[in-house]
Formats: structure tokens, sequence, C-alpha cells
């Protein structure tokens, strides 16, 4: 009895947002929505990839 490959899964990766908050403070978001939630807290708050 043979046995049946299974179909790879392609996953496309969701582009990651890079924050910076402050001189010291770098994050990674996953969701734009999320952005505005920074933007609040830190004001000065500068997007380098994304």
């Amino acid at each position: 009895m043979a046995t049946r490959r299974k179909k790879k899964v392609v996953k496309i990766p969701e582009p990651n947002i890079r924050v910076r908050l402050d001189s010291k403070t770098v994050i990674t978001l996953k969701d734009a929505s999320k952005l505005e939630f920074w933007k609040q807290r830190y004001p000065k708050l500068v997007v380098l990839e994304g």
C-alpha cells in the first residue's frame, strides 16, 4: 500500500513593523493597528521598518 505525500503549506510571512520608542527601546509589532496604541504612549515614536 503506497502512502500519499502531504502537500506543503506555504506560509506568507506578514510584514513586521519595527518601531523605536525611545533612544534605547526598539520593538517589533505584528499588527499595524497596535501602532496607534504605542503612538499614544510614546509621541516621539519612530518607525524603522514596515
